[in-house]
C-alpha cells in the first residue's frame, strides 16, 4: 500500500493495474474474525489510614478538585473492531479498496495451447495497454491474466 501512495504522490494516479499469474486471486477482502475484548474490572483505589488501636480503615480518596469534571476513559470494545493481523490483503484487494467503486476487475484466461507463454503474455499486455488508452480515465481497471 505504501508503493501505491508514493507512485500517486510523485509519479502520477494509477489508472489501471495487470496481474500476470498462473492462480487466481481474490478481489474482495472478507472481514469475517472479528475483536473481543473482556470485560474491564473496575477497581476502588482507598487510602489506607491506621487508627489509635493499629487497626486499619479505609477511606475513599477524595476527587480532584478542578474546573472540569473528568469524563469517561476511552474504552475500545464500545467499538468493533476486525482482527488484521497477519491478514494480508493481495493487490486486487489493495487497488479495488483504493479506488473505491469506479474499480472494475475482471479475469482473463489465455489459451496457452495454441501459443507459448511468451507470446500470451505480450498480446495481454497490449490488448491491457489499448483498453486504458481507450478508457481515458472513465474508470479504473484491474485485470488478472492467467496462464
Amino acid at each position: 500500500m505504501d508503493e501505491m501512495f508514493q507512485i500517486e504522490k510523485n509519479i502520477g494516479e494509477i489508472a489501471a493495474v495487470i496481474g500476470l499469474q498462473y492462480t487466481t486471486e481474490p478481489t474482495t477482502f472478507t472481514d469475517d474474525q472479528w475483536e473481543e475484548f473482556a470485560e474491564p474490572e473496575v477497581k476502588e483505589t482507598k487510602a489506607r489510614v491506621v487508627n489509635e488501636d493499629g487497626e486499619e480503615e479505609a477511606e475513599p480518596v477524595p476527587e480532584p478538585e478542578g474546573d472540569e469534571p473528568k469524563g469517561p476513559s476511552w474504552n475500545p470494545a464500545e467499538f468493533k473492531w476486525t482482527i488484521s493481523n497477519r491478514r494480508a490483503k493481495n493487490l486486487p484487494q489493495l487497488f479495488r479498496d483504493y479506488k473505491g467503486i469506479n474499480c472494475h476487475c475482471e479475469e482473463r484466461k489465455t489459451d496457452t495451447s495454441k501459443v507459448s507463454n511468451v507470446e500470451a503474455i505480450t498480446s495481454s499486455l497490449d490488448e491491457f495497454c489499448g483498453r486504458v488508452i481507450d478508457e481515458s480515465g472513465s474508470r479504473y481497471i484491474y485485470q488478472q491474466v492467467i496462464f
